[in-house]
């Protein structure tokens, strides 16, 4: 991660998300889950379920495979800005948090006012962490937000 602080500005670039490596038993897995899964589709007669589960097995192993891309990460005075894909103004965020990952990189969450889609997790080196903080105390509450199931699930599955 390339760092870089200009005048009310921080400046950083990281993967879009953390990459694990996925071992031969983590496809096995999958391979295995998808085959029972498909064996009880045809047993009950759901050919259209069976066609799902190897369909979505498959795109679980190419999605766990692919490799994330680099993304500038900008916060200024109008907001967080995610590449050239997307930007979320400070009036249309409710809180931050940053969420410290042993052995992994910390994340900075950012929690939007919408009722979907709440939670932008956005990958930060710890050095950071506290530069980041002083800057998004001055335009948007601090407040722990906890992990959810499912991204505890994707954490213990190398998502």
């Amino acid at each position: 991660m390339a760092q870089e602080q200009k005048k009310n500005e921080i400046r950083w670039e990281a993967a879009e998300y953390e990459f694990v490596p996925k071992s031969m038993r983590w496809h096995a897995g999958i391979g295995i889950a998808a085959l029972v899964l498909v064996g009880i589709a045809l047993w009950q007669q759901n050919f259209f379920f069976a066609i799902f589960i190897l369909i979505a097995g498959i795109m679980v192993v190419i999605l766990g495979n692919r490799h994330p891309e680099v993304i500038e990460f900008v916060l200024n005075e109008d907001g967080c800005h995610i590449g050239e894909a997307a930007s979320y103004p400070f009036e249309k965020l409710e809180s931050f948090s940053i969420r410290e990952r042993p052995h992994r990189s910390d994340e900075l969450i950012l929690k939007r006012k919408t009722a979907m889609n709440q939670l932008i997790h956005i990958p930060i080196e710890p050095e950071m962490a506290v530069k980041i903080r002083h800057f998004l105390e001055e335009y948007v509450p601090e407040e722990e937000h906890e992990p959810s199931i499912l991204e505890s699930i994707t954490d213990i599955l190398g998502f």
